[in-house]
């Protein structure tokens, strides 16, 4: 079995004359430690995709077995649960908490599960961003580029093993983003992570080890 298996994965928002179907029967798999760029215009389903990859939302029908659990079979808490713990998201948007300093973002995941990182943990994944001397500045001190690599260190917090990344480089210049891209992918490999990033940059599909094609919500190449 492969680490990631979608089967038949359908959703559907509306009904009869306001119908509209995102994803469309989709089918893939995904092997451990795999990059997987997913690419297609505007609209075509691809964030829709990771959502549903993620836990987020939910299938209309079809099933997501990521390391041999059936991700939507789970209940609100266990599903929540599972999904902070082995999963780790990054969006275009860092969607970074005002209040909070660079540490403070980071930690978020793991103190959900009421407990701390370990000192030396922060450290060391601060150290690989590049934010060891950015740790107690707040996001609104920050640049572009810096506030994504605290997102992506939030996603890193609890060691997970499938990252999902939503056009991470949307909102940067071409040095940061390929700084980004730099972090993602050398981190991926570190850490023997399997990586899942939305993309509309040909360049950066490119660096993946496989590109998934969507159109109208259905796979067009993968």
């Amino acid at each position: 079995m492969s680490f990631l298996e979608v089967k038949g994965l359908t959703k559907v928002y509306g009904s009869e004359e306001t119908k509209v179907v995102a994803l469309d029967n989709v089918n893939f798999s995904v092997e451990k430690g795999e990059f997987v760029a997913v690419t297609g215009a505007s609209g075509s389903g691809k964030s829709t995709l990771l959502s549903m990859l993620g836990g987020v939302d939910r299938p209309s029908f079809g099933e997501v077995i990521l390391d041999g659990e059936n991700v939507h079979a789970m209940k609100g808490r266990r599903r929540a649960e599972f999904r902070r713990r082995k999963i780790g998201f990054i969006f275009q948007e860092y969607n970074l908490i005002p209040v909070l300093n660079v540490e403070e973002n980071i930690e978020i995941p793991v103190r959900l599960d009421g407990i701390r990182m370990k000192p030396e943990n922060m450290t060391k994944l601060l150290n690989m961003l590049g934010l060891e001397s950015r740790r107690y500045h707040l996001p609104e001190e920050l640049s572009g580029g810096q506030k994504q690599r605290v997102a992506i260190g939030r996603a890193y917090a609890h060691h997970p093993a499938l990252i999902l990344a939503d056009e991470p480089t949307g909102n940067l210049d071409k040095a940061n983003g390929m700084e980004i891209m730099k972090i993602l992918t050398e981190s991926a490999k570190k850490l023997e992570q399997t990586l899942i990033l939305v993309t509309h940059d040909e360049s950066i599909a490119a660096m993946a080890d496989r590109i998934i094609t969507i159109s109208d919500g259905k796979i067009v190449s993968a």
